[in-house]
């Protein structure tokens, strides 16, 4: 019985054995790799957009207090970028801090010639012909997306001029002036080495040189040289790394805030009871506003939308006319403006144009010798363009310039006759909540 048990089990576990060799290899299926994303290495790159100066306080060399003559010059700005990434360990939420370096060489195109209101022979002009900087970059990184905050050197090469539009004789003061500059950003990757960038500067390059010019009798000087320039760039990186592309479904409501600086360009023609002049309240102040939208996802990449906002402008600056008593004064309290977007989506990001209807409350003065003012809300039109960007979750960050023309406010006479337009240039950043986070994949 004992050598019949034994045989019994040698002879099923030989089967066993044999049936274990008639099985197929197992076989094991590899994770999915995780994706990386490195924005570490040397990158090269080409911008574009605009710029405005807030350079036009000509004040007289020789006696500061006698008033200015104020104007707001903006154009285009372009150029080349080149620097370096690396990107670190663990910051908030997930993301990875990335520094770096960063300098850029390029064409700034400012300029606005404003006559002074009173019959005195005299204009001034604010040209700018090229821009540099040299900066530092800290930011936060998503995978595919980098918030970032800037700043470092800046020179910009300037040309003050004092003319007499009297006679056609000008003198002027050509330097290359040197400051700080601070800024914000977002920038996407698009893959293959290759990111997108929407950038902020702000720029202070100090005061310029006493102009003398014989014909007005006039030693005119720029007590400050202010530049505000939304950059949109191209960015190629020798060492990138990019993994797959999230896809977002952008498509459902959102809400945020909207911050940032502004730049007025407020001013028009004047009437002093002799001769027909300019007239300006130019300066630069801060913006804050509550945001919400909705966006339509009607393919893969392309987004429309709608969007709203409401919230603080703040400029309140007032300036006394140069060589006389007249004081002209802007006062802003609140802007709105309600938009289309028009956009195309990398994934991670929605690159877009915006455009529609704005509207400023506005309170315009004029002060010579019997004071006059009007208050109003000035309805007119915006244009403008970003970068958004997924931070976390369901959050998203954006930059984004908008330049609004609200109109011209009430006629104010005193002694003489003004009637302000009012033109304003939007730098700001938003953080953003976007209620709707399904995958794309779940629609298409």
């Amino acid at each position: 019985m004992k050598k019949f048990l034994l045989g019994t089990v040698a002879l099923i576990a030989f089967g066993g054995v044999a049936q274990a060799a008639d099985l197929p290899a197992r076989t094991y299926v590899k994770a999915p790799p995780v994706p990386v994303f490195d924005w570490t290495g040397f990158y090269v790159g080409a911008y574009a957009g605009v710029g405005a100066s807030d350079s036009g306080r000509m004040v007289d060399a020789t006696d500061p207090t006698n008033g200015r003559v104020e104007q707001v010059g903006y154009g285009f700005t372009g150029g080349g970028t080149v620097g370096y990434n690396w990107q670190l360990g663990d910051a908030l939420f997930g993301t990875k801090w990335v520094v770096g370096l960063e300098g850029d060489f390029g064409y700034l195109g400012t300029s606005r010639r404003g006559v002074d209101f009173d019959d005195t022979g005299l204009a001034f002009n604010t040209k700018t012909s090229w821009i540099a900087t040299a900066r530092a970059r800290v930011g936060v990184s998503s995978g595919p997306n980098l918030t970032y905050v800037t700043g470092g050197f800046a020179a910009i090469n300037t040309r003050d001029i004092n003319d007499n539009p009297f006679t056609g004789v000008s003198a002027s003061s050509s330097k290359t002036l040197g400051g700080y500059v601070i800024g914000t950003g977002t920038e996407t990757m698009l893959g293959g080495g290759w990111s997108a960038k929407a950038e902020s500067l702000y720029i202070d390059t100090g005061a310029g040189d006493a102009v003398a010019n014989p014909s007005n009798g006039f030693i005119m000087q720029a007590d400050r040289h202010r530049y505000q320039v939304q950059r949109f760039g191209l960015n190629y990186n020798f060492g990138m790394k990019t993994g797959v592309m999230p896809q977002v479904n952008w498509s459902g409501f959102y809400g945020g805030i909207n911050g940032g600086t502004a730049v007025a360009s407020t001013g028009g023609d004047g009437f002093d009871g002799s001769n027909p002049a300019n007239i300006n309240v130019s300066d630069n102040s801060f913006s804050v506003s509550g945001v919400a939208g909705y966006n339509w996802m009607f393919s893969p990449r392309f987004v429309a939308g709608v969007e709203g906002d409401i919230g603080y402008l703040g400029f309140d600056h007032s300036n006394q006319n140069f060589n006389n008593s007249a004081v002209t004064g802007s006062k802003t309290s609140w802007i709105a403006t309600a938009r289309a977007r028009l956009g195309y989506s990398t994934g991670p990001a929605l690159l877009y144009v915006t455009g529609g209807g704005a509207w400023v409350n506005v309170t315009d003065s004029f002060d010579w010798g019997t004071p006059t003012s009007s208050k109003k809300t000035l309805s007119g039109w915006t244009l403008g363009g970003g970068i958004e960007t997924t931070l976390w979750g369901n959050w998203s960050t954006k930059s984004e310039y908008l330049f609004v023309d609200a109109g011209k406010g009430g006629v104010l006479t005193d002694f003489g006759t003004i009637q302000l337009d009012h033109k304003y240039h939007l730098f700001r950043s938003a953080l953003v909540y976007r209620f709707n986070s399904d995958p794309i994949v779940a629609k298409y």
